[in-house]
């Protein structure tokens, strides 16, 4: 009898200890003082990296297909003309005076530097050690692309394996690391944004992959190609294929270069197209003369149309996924030193110049 009896009065005792404390934690709660630390917010919002973030003038269905980490069409929330970037750019005025200064940042024009050979304006860039390429014997093969003709089936995929490459907000003679575009929304994406928009104006239906697959650089492109793959498998439709990308050229120094040309009297960031083949430790591509035959085409289109708006065609030993589909390439606009406004303006000039190279194949 005695041992029931004190077990009733443990029990009696403990019921009332969560009656004080379910008292205690109402009234935290009615008073509003029981939040989330604000560490905790952030440690959240750091590890939440995988998608990139939508603008607040995106609706809700563009926000819902963004989480997916891919969307079909651009043109429906991207910022009237260049409304974002204005805004980023008064804002880093803002902060200007109280910048780092990081290193001299140098103007060049890039358009014929480092050319192994040429014809006429258009330069390539030869780096492999066993394949001499005729450059007019390319010019003159077919690209290997089988547009189809119904238009609402998307024929370009634009992705990139380093989402986080950013560029500098104002123009400045210094680069500062105080001054760099927030990657999630005024990045390579955001300029991603702008070269699949100007694509659609044309009439051809784009998947932009908005995926972040570089929250560690070491696997970044095991990570995409495994995305891109599934992609492609879902709409075969899709003929090219454009990993996007920024350059960095630093000096010894610390200065760095942005590459940049004027056209129609705008500042824009060159264009590096990118192509590969097989040598060395390169096996399995045996689609690069393909690609080689797109790329070429693509460089001498931007080249007549825009003079010194492309750097020399980068032909190197190198895969970069590009062995997926015959007209994939990897292309990097401008450097880290440019600003964002000159990297927009140059994903429209490459926009209209893949629009018609997809005009010429529909005629092939």
């Amino acid at each position: 009898m005695r041992r029931r009896t004190r077990r009733r009065r443990r029990k009696t005792v403990n019921l009332n200890k969560i009656a004080f404390f379910c008292l205690i934690l109402s009234i935290i709660t009615v008073c509003g003082v029981f939040s989330v630390p604000q560490r905790a917010v952030n440690k959240l919002n750091e590890k939440n990296t995988d998608i990139t973030k939508p603008s607040e003038s995106q609706t809700v269905k563009i926000d819902s297909e963004i989480n997916k980490g891919e969307i079909k069409s651009v043109s429906s929330f991207l910022p009237s003309g260049y409304s974002d970037i204005t805004d980023a750019e008064a804002k880093a005025k803002e902060l200007l005076l109280n910048a780092s200064n990081d290193g001299k940042i140098i103007s060049e024009d890039y358009s014929s530097k480092n050319a192994t050979s040429a014809i006429g304006s258009l330069y390539l860039r030869n780096t492999t050690k066993n394949s001499n390429i005729n450059i007019e014997a390319y010019l003159r093969k077919k690209i290997f692309a089988n547009i189809d003709k119904d238009k609402s089936k998307p024929v370009v995929l634009v992705y990139h394996t380093h989402a986080s490459e950013s560029y500098q907000i104002t123009e400045n003679e210094f680069y500062s690391n105080s001054l760099v575009a927030d990657s999630s929304t005024l990045g390579i994406v955001r300029v991603g944004d702008a070269l699949c928009n100007k694509i659609e104006a044309s009439g051809y239906e784009v998947i932009h992959d908005r995926t972040v697959y570089d929250t560690s650089y070491s696997g970044a492109f095991e990570r995409s190609r495994e995305k891109i793959s599934d992609i492609l498998r879902a709409n075969p439709s899709i003929q090219i294929v454009i990993d996007l990308h920024r350059d960095s050229i630093t000096r010894k120094d610390g200065s760095r270069v942005k590459t940049v040309t004027e056209i129609d009297g705008k500042k824009m960031a060159q264009i590096q197209i990118i192509t590969g083949c097989e040598e060395g430790a390169v096996k399995s591509f045996p689609n690069w003369e393909k690609n080689l035959t797109f790329a070429l085409r693509l460089q001498k289109n931007i080249s007549d149309t825009y003079p010194n708006a492309a750097r020399p065609l980068l032909f190197c030993a190198r895969k970069y996924n590009m062995d997926l589909v015959p007209c994939a390439l990897n292309i990097e606009i401008g450097t880290d030193a440019n600003t964002l406004r000159e990297a927009v303006y140059s994903a429209e000039i490459l926009g209209s110049s893949i629009s018609e190279i997809i005009k010429e194949c529909e005629k092939q």
